[in-house]
């Protein structure tokens, strides 16, 4: 990877993804659609003060240098560019956040949700009344801060929960979100060596909604189409008491993490992509663990915008 020399001339260059590679050896290789993004740009530096005149202002943005284009699609195009038939009226545009007031949507004290990926390091529900049931789970007063049980998702309460809205108190809360902003549908990708998506029930998404990619990354399309408890997308979200974002609020979509049955069974991927805790490193109820940190990357097809959030598979070797 490398960057590309944008001082003199407007530079195109393109590369097929690893999908699109595959699919030209296969003859079934056809563009239907494609999208534009400005990762690399920082408006920041336009400059109306240049001394040189407006001929000059947005000078050093156009050379800006640019990646190369590369292969692995995971790693590009965060921020996508979109098209707004009435941007006249839209003064701002909305973003995707956590929703980190409930005790249950917090993250770990680790600054990351951490992904319990068997019932040792979970403390599943039937351990719950035993004298010893403390572990990377749960504490001596319950179910700890942050901690997605991995095993058996129903076993706490704790899930990813994102509000999607404006994000300024200029346009407040009960002035309605223009509905041309408003996500009604998301694509949620994970490494799928790792875990799995799931609802807040503990049930798989629809396969129809779900694809894989030649890196093994899933993606889930989840939308209001489908029922809430199936996806966790609610479309109105004005009707939910508590929400992190300052302005209007547009929708909502939740959802836990099952670990995969590698990461639930043995170490060998801990071993291989991961690193050790050393008992009494962390908030782990001083517990000796393997530890692997990933990537959950949510994008709302509408307006493009992606949110990442760090998550963190765990297993107890103590």
């Amino acid at each position: 990877m490398g960057f590309l020399d944008n001082s003199g001339d407007i530079i195109l260059d393109a590369v097929l993804t690893d999908l699109g590679r595959k699919r030209m050896a296969e003859g079934t290789f056809t563009i239907t659609q494609f999208a534009l993004s400005d990762d690399e740009i920082n408006y920041g530096s336009y400059n109306p003060d240049h001394p040189s005149g407006s001929a000059y202002f947005d000078l050093e943005i156009i050379q800006t240098p640019i990646l190369e284009s590369f292969t692995n699609n995971t790693s590009t195009m965060k921020s996508r560019l979109l098209t707004l038939d009435n941007n006249a009226n839209f003064l701002y545009l909305p973003v995707i956040l956590e929703n980190s007031l409930p005790f249950d949507s917090k993250r770990h004290a680790s600054n990351t949700f951490l992904v319990a990926v068997d019932r040792k390091t979970q403390v599943n529900r039937e351990d719950q009344d035993k004298p010893d049931a403390v572990g990377v789970g749960r504490d001596g007063n319950g179910n700890r801060q942050g901690v997605l049980y991995g095993k058996d998702p129903t076993g706490a309460n704790a899930a990813i929960m994102l509000h999607q809205g404006i994000n300024n108190e200029n346009m407040p809360r009960n002035q309605s979100l223009e509905s041309a902003l408003v996500e009604d549908t998301y694509v949620i990708q994970i490494d799928g060596r790792f875990g799995e998506i799931v609802t807040t029930q503990g049930q798989p998404i629809g396969s129809i909604n779900t694809t894989q990619d030649d890196d093994g990354f899933l993606f889930y399309t989840v939308s209001s189409d489908l029922e809430e408890d199936r996806t966790g997308v609610v479309t109105n979200l004005n009707t939910q008491s508590e929400s992190v974002l300052l302005g209007s609020r547009g929708s909502k979509v939740e959802f836990k993490i099952k670990a995969s049955s590698v990461l639930t069974d043995n170490e060998s991927f801990f071993d291989r992509y991961g690193f050790s805790i050393a008992s009494g490193d962390s908030d782990l109820g001083t517990k000796a663990c393997k530890a692997i940190d990933s990537i959950i990357r949510v994008t709302g097809l509408k307006t493009g915008f992606s949110i990442d959030i760090p998550v963190r598979f765990i297993k107890d070797v103590s």
